[in-house]
């Protein structure tokens, strides 16, 4: 029986630093440790699948990849909710308030961000309204979200902002993917989203925009090397844009 560490599973690359920082510290985890087991392989598996990773073993290296990703990109790791950045704000901070402008030259006017068209769909114009806390999405619940608003979210995952995404006109989301648990229930609900968006700047509670979601939507695998579509733009109504 070949050692399955000969032939790692893992044959795309990483779309993050996190996501390559954990994979390179387990592997070499885990071979160190198959190494010094001098028993064939199928009996460690069978009799003790947790030898090859204890819990020691997973704290240090969580540790060693929340130390070498601030390293490499010299920031804290995006939290998906309020409350990992409020109980942990030496490793988290919220994405709304750390993530950086894109910095590109040849922004178009008006333009002031731009994403990942999960679906087709018409274009959208509506008033801004930034979600970052769960006691927001509380007091949306209670209230109900305002007609015409484009909310903007942290959240890939979508499970913050899952009991009022239908009230929404569309969602800007500042992380993830098309293929993100938001896009899924996005298309479910035929929500219009754009994933993965960069800002030119800070959007602001109020501010008119239009959203081009009738851009063609982001192929699944442009994430792995297939060619990407167009990013669909988001312009600003008010500097007339």
């Amino acid at each position: 029986m070949d050692h399955p560490l000969s032939t790692p599973k893992w044959t795309l690359p990483e779309g993050t630093t996190l996501s390559r920082l954990t994979r390179e510290h387990l592997l070499r985890t885990v071979e160190s440790n198959a190494a010094a087991i001098d028993r064939p392989w199928h009996e460690v598996v069978s009799a003790d699948p947790l030898a090859l990773l204890s819990a020691a073993d997973a704290a240090r290296v969580a540790d060693t990849v929340v130390t070498r990703f601030q390293e490499v990109e010299g920031r804290k790791l995006f939290a998906g909710c309020e409350i990992a950045a409020r109980e942990r704000p030496d490793l988290y901070v919220l994405r709304s308030e750390a993530a950086p402008l894109e910095e590109r030259t040849d922004w178009p006017d008006g333009v002031v961000a731009d994403g990942d068209n999960v679906f087709e769909h018409e274009d959208v114009t509506g008033k801004v309204l930034v979600v970052r806390e769960v006691s927001e999405v509380d007091r949306l619940m209670r209230e109900g979200v305002p007609e015409g608003t484009i909310g903007v979210i942290d959240d890939a995952g979508g499970t913050m902002t899952a009991p009022i995404l239908e009230e929404f006109d569309a969602v800007l989301c500042l992380a993830g993917t098309v293929r993100s648990h938001l896009g899924i229930i996005a298309r479910e609900f035929g929500v219009p989203v754009l994933m993965n968006v960069r800002l030119a700047r800070a959007l602001r509670d109020g501010e008119t925009v239009t959203v081009s979601y009738s851009t063609e939507a982001q192929n699944v695998d442009a994430y792995y090397g297939e060619e990407a579509k167009p990013r669909a733009e988001v312009r600003s109504v008010e500097s007339g844009g």
